[in-house]
């Protein structure tokens, strides 16, 4: 582990402000300015490492660079990344003409463009260690203009390093900040357009199905940070425009509604009579065991779902429709290989999904982790009753089926789904023309009372009939 016996440092939230101008060319801005010093300069640590920090915007924009706090014994040589939450590199620069000690600079050979209120990862790699570092740092988030670096949790971690020669950094250690910084130049401030009714906000159209164009927070809506309770325990509320970053979403009241929102956080139901409607919105459940969206009564319309284990969880009585379900999140490095879904029900009644996207996109791991289904319909704790699943689009997956309808004798409620109607829905061939890994299709009870199999297609042409 990183960063063991020195001194702690407790940073409180820091503030800074930036202003803009409509239209007029915006400057470079930081996390940290450059009379910003360490309280632990110089650990003694002499092991090549990579060390990040994971951050935000409030604004899209362009990334120029990297920034890092200099000991005179981190000697380097250094190189700069800045990456996706999800690992996947975006720009690598080598440090040159550096000083003995202080802030570095470096520039990519060309400035990366992020979105606003999606979170990346930049970091340095030094092969000399003796890296600077404060304990806690990460305690409480930092903050600095249209940039923020969240506090560090479980399922969020930040302060991050990977030991050896390089790579995305993900271990993390006493919400360490490691003085890692990012250089950005936000876009120019336009005055937002109203934000559509979502009452009148029409679905895809033109036999489109759901993607990260049509699906998520309407063009036009300003966002501002939500600053109430996690605990969400009033009748009727509605959170309208905002970004959530909240520890958990936890929901106990009746009808309460997120619309034109980012949710920072995966969203769960924790009473029996509690529900939740999440509209036009975004849910970044990230690298976390929860559904992005969990729970009994719940509501998703064209809303997308990253992160989590699964993308909705429904325990009854839910609809999803025209939402976007993918990138859900499998640890390669837990102690068990669990599995993933888009939607995955583990029994109940009273279940709709239309016209979605629906995608199980992790690969399978060494531990026996991966996509179990697109959509997965299974008889662990209650029967599987009265689902319907029509016009969705199945992409290829990973997994063994892109479908998993309900009869499964070997589970306890497994032997006898009913009202299971699958209708109008579209699978993707992929690169082996069967959907999943074995097929399109399993566990579909055609003598069930109610189910009903109809004009369910490949995305080439042709009938896809129940396996």
């Amino acid at each position: 582990m990183a960063v063991i016996g020195f001194v702690a440092a407790a940073f409180g939230v820091v503030t800074q402000s930036f202003a803009g101008t409509a239209g007029a060319a915006e400057q470079a801005v930081s996390l940290w300015s450059d009379a910003d010093v360490p309280g632990t300069v110089d650990v003694d640590d002499a092991q090549p490492v990579e060390l990040g920090t994971r951050f935000r915007a409030d604004r899209g924009g362009d990334v120029t660079g990297v920034r890092f706090y200099k000991s005179a014994a981190n000697t380097g040589p250094h190189t700069g990344s800045l990456w996706e939450e999800d690992g996947t590199l975006l720009a690598t620069v080598t440090f040159g003409g550096e000083t003995a000690s202080g802030w570095q600079n470096a520039t990519f050979a060309a400035p990366v463009t992020i979105a606003a209120d999606r979170f990346y990862v930049v970091s340095y790699h030094t092969t000399a260690g003796h890296y600077s570092a404060d304990n806690n740092g990460f305690a409480q988030a930092r903050d600095a203009g249209p940039l923020h670096a969240p506090a560090s949790t479980p399922e969020r971690p930040n302060g991050l390093y990977r030991y050896g020669s390089g790579g995305f950094p993900t271990s993390t250690w006493a919400a360490t900040n490691y003085w890692v910084d990012v250089t950005f130049v936000p876009s120019a401030v336009t005055t937002p357009s109203a934000s559509p009714s979502p009452s009148v906000s029409p679905p895809p159209t033109g036999g489109a199905f759901p993607d990260a164009g049509n699906t998520g927070v309407p063009d036009g809506v300003q966002l501002t940070p939500y600053t109430g309770s996690c605990s969400f325990r009033t009748d009727n509320q509605v959170i309208d425009g905002k970004i959530v970053d909240c520890a958990d979403i936890l929901v106990y009241a009746r009808n309460v509604t997120f619309r034109n929102s980012v949710l920072n956080r995966a969203v769960m139901t924790n009473a029996a009579d509690a529900s939740v409607s999440v509209v036009d919105s975004e849910v970044r459940a990230g690298a976390t065991t929860w559904a992005g969206v969990g729970g009994s009564n719940l509501t998703v319309l064209r809303s997308e779902i990253t992160g989590g284990q699964h993308s909705v969880r429904c325990d009854g009585n839910c609809l999803v429709q025209d939402s976007y379900l993918h990138d859900q999140f499998n640890d390669p490095d837990s102690a068990f290989g669990y599995h993933n879904n888009a939607f995955l029900t583990n029994g109940g009644s009273g279940m709709v999904v239309r016209h979605n996207t629906l995608w199980c996109s992790p690969p399978d791991n060494a531990i026996g982790g991966g996509c179990t289904a697109d959509l997965a319909l299974f008889g662990d704790f209650a029967p599987v009753e009265n689902v319907t699943v029509e016009d969705n689009y199945l992409h290829a997956t990973p997994g063994g089926f892109c479908g998993s309808f309900g009869y499964n004798p070997g589970k306890a409620f497994g032997d006898n789904p009913t009202g299971v109607v699958v209708r109008g829905n579209v699978f993707g061939r992929g690169a082996n023309g069967r959907c999943g890994g074995v097929g399109p299709t399993t566990s579909f009870l055609g003598t069930g009372a109610g189910n009903e199999w109809a004009a369910n297609t490949w995305d080439d042409g042709g009938a896809v009939d129940p396996q």
